[in-house]
Formats: structure tokens, C-alpha cells, sequence
């Protein structure tokens, strides 16, 4: 257990079970053809993960969603037609300003709030009134302005009841590799790549250097560059007994693919594929119906683990890649890829 206000920085990573995890599809599922999700780690950078490939039965319904984002903006004038010179309409903006909607709207209230209009605002004559007044809205030019793809999201539900002591094994081992990836490396040694690269100065004293700096002129930061600044006594100084990190690694990525699987076929198709995924949320209800049950192990029930007999796990990815009219167009002709 860590220590009280630290962040555990010591130990290896070391993920649990075999080369392969498969849950829903041994013992009393062995025999039926199960749709799975097949999850295949990576690490931050994209290189194969020791974390061991998970098949789950996947339950209830996938959803993929593809979203775009819209904005509503006011006083765009026109519209672009096809074959339409763009440098033509760029040359329009200017005039259409000068005698589109502002001025004319500031000419109508001018010249109503001189005569019937100043008496029936009370002297407050404005666009507003001139509205209400003639029961007629000037129009806005409201136009719905593109901001871009959004990242897909998946939520992936999975009610996990293990059939046997074994297969509660296996449960364990996937949630603990789920919860290993999602989280982020806080060992010391995530420095070391930087001091390479910085060659001779340490992380440490890039750092102190930085902070060095702040709020100094160009003459000062000029003579803390030629070397004039004590890295020892300023780290004496600082406050960096603290056991926390100074960086947190990336958690590890995962590839989510959508299976036809037999226990002795193996993969028979795969019908979704994901690129690089980033795991956001790993959520754990044990039990149900307000209980819970635990599985003893059936050799001897006064000795061994004890699993719970029902676990339900949510898993939520966020997709890495943004899809473009390009990418969409690739997918189409992946073979038998039905699900997008």
C-alpha cells in the first residue's frame, strides 16, 4: 500500500495472466458461435504492449456514433454555389456591410425614433422596439459554421458471470489488466529519456534552469545560460524531497475489434476494427439485486480466493484518429468489415 499524501513511484508494471485472456466462450459457451470484442495493447507511442490480448463476450448492443461539430454564427451574408468565384464573393463582404443589414437597420431606427417611434419608446428608440413595433424581425443571417470532427467514443457494457472457479480467474486478470493500462507510469525512470536527449544536463536541472528564469531580464537569463546559476544549491532549496513524480507517463492504448468466434475455430470474422484507442473509463459494479455471491474454490472452501459471481464492467474508448471523408472511403473496402 502507499504512503499517506505520496504517489507509489517504485516497482515494475507487471500485467497479469497469459498471452491470450478469453471470457464468454469456454466451459458452458464452448459450444455456440459468440459475437467477442478483442482488445490488443499498445504503449503510448504505438509499439506492442506485455499486457496479454482479452476476448470478452460482448453484451447487448455496439454503438459507434460519427459526430461533427456545428456552430451557429449570425451576420453571414450569401451563399457559395457551385463553380461560384469565391474571390468575387471576398470582394462583397465590404459592401455588404456598408449597405446590408447594419445600415440599413441603423437607418429605419434613426428615422423612426425622429417622429412616432421616439414617442411610443419613450425616447428609447432601437432595434428592439422598431420589432415590436411593426411586428417584423430584421433577419440576423444565421449560418451554421463547421468546427470540425469530433473524436469517436465507445461505451462498451460487459456483464461478466464466470461459470466455473477458473473462469473467475480469468475475470480477475482482465479487469486488472484493464485498470494497469487505463493508468498512467509513475516511475522516476520516465526522466531518462529525457536526459538523453538534453545531453550532458540532467531533467533535474533543465527544470531548475527553467524556473530559474522566470521573471528575470534578457541579461540575467544571459548569464544563467553561460552557467552562472548553482543547480546544487537551488535544488537544496526547492522543495523537491516530495516522492511525487515530476512527469506521469502516458497509460497504454488498445485497438478494439469486433469478432465471430468459436472456441475451437478460433477468430471465424472480423466485423469492426478500430484504430488507436485511448482508454478514458474503467467502471466496476460487483454484484447484483443488492447482493453479492462469491465463488470459493471447489478443491477447499476454508482456503483460496474467493471471486465475486457477478461482475459488471464498462469500458469506455475514445477513438485516437479522427475520420475524415478519406478515411471513411478506406473502411468501405476492408474486406468483411460490415460494422462501422
Amino acid at each position: 500500500m502507499a504512503e499517506l499524501f505520496t504517489i507509489p513511484t517504485n516497482g515494475t508494471v507487471t500485467y497479469p495472466g497469459a498471452d491470450i485472456l478469453i471470457f464468454g466462450s469456454d466451459f458452458a459457451h464452448s459450444e455456440y458461435v459468440i459475437p467477442m470484442a478483442r482488445f490488443k495493447f499498445y504503449t503510448a507511442t504505438g509499439a506492442d504492449s506485455e499486457a496479454s490480448s482479452i476476448y470478452i463476450r460482448l453484451g447487448g448492443a455496439f454503438n459507434t456514433q460519427l459526430s461533427n461539430q456545428y456552430q451557429e454564427a449570425t451576420g453571414i451574408f450569401g451563399s457559395v454555389k457551385a463553380g461560384q468565384d469565391i474571390g468575387g464573393i471576398t470582394g462583397l463582404i465590404g459592401s455588404l456591410f456598408d449597405t446590408g443589414g447594419t445600415a440599413l437597420q441603423s437607418s429605419i431606427i434613426k428615422s423612426l425614433g425622429a417622429g412616432a417611434g421616439f414617442v411610443s419608446s419613450a425616447g428609447q428608440s432601437g432595434k428592439s422596439q422598431i420589432e415590436f413595433l411593426t411586428r417584423q424581425a430584421f433577419n440576423s443571417f444565421q449560418q451554421l459554421i463547421y468546427q470540425g470532427p469530433k473524436f469517436r467514443a465507445f461505451q462498451l457494457p460487459f456483464n461478466m458471470k464466470p461459470t466455473s472457479y477458473e473462469e473467475a480467474k480469468t475475470m480477475r486478470n482482465i479487469i486488472q489488466t484493464f485498470r494497469i493500462a487505463s493508468s498512467p507510469r509513475a516511475s522516476s525512470g520516465n526522466l531518462k529519456e529525457l536526459d538523453a536527449v538534453k545531453g550532458a544536463k540532467s531533467a533535474i536541472e533543465e527544470l531548475a534552469l527553467v524556473a530559474a528564469k522566470v521573471g528575470k531580464s534578457e541579461d540575467e537569463k544571459a548569464l544563467i545560460d553561460a552557467g552562472q546559476f548553482d543547480v546544487t544549491a537551488f535544488n537544496a532549496n526547492a522543495d523537491l524531497k516530495s516522492n511525487a513524480p515530476l512527469t506521469f507517463g502516458y497509460p497504454d492504448m488498445c485497438k478494439l475489434d469486433l469478432v465471430l468466434y468459436h472456441n475451437n475455430i478460433k477468430d471465424i470474422s472480423v466485423v469492426f476494427q478500430s484504430d488507436f484507442c485511448m482508454i478514458d473509463n474503467v467502471t466496476l459494479d460487483y454484484g447484483a439485486s443488492n447482493k453479492m455471491v462469491f465463488l470459493a474454490n471447489p478443491t477447499s472452501v476454508a482456503a483460496g480466493d474467493y471471486f465475486p459471481s457477478e461482475v459488471n464492467m464498462t469500458i469506455a474508448l475514445r477513438e485516437s484518429v479522427l475520420v475524415t471523408a478519406e478515411y471513411a472511403s478506406g473502411q468501405n473496402s476492408s474486406g468483411k468489415i460490415t460494422i462501422f
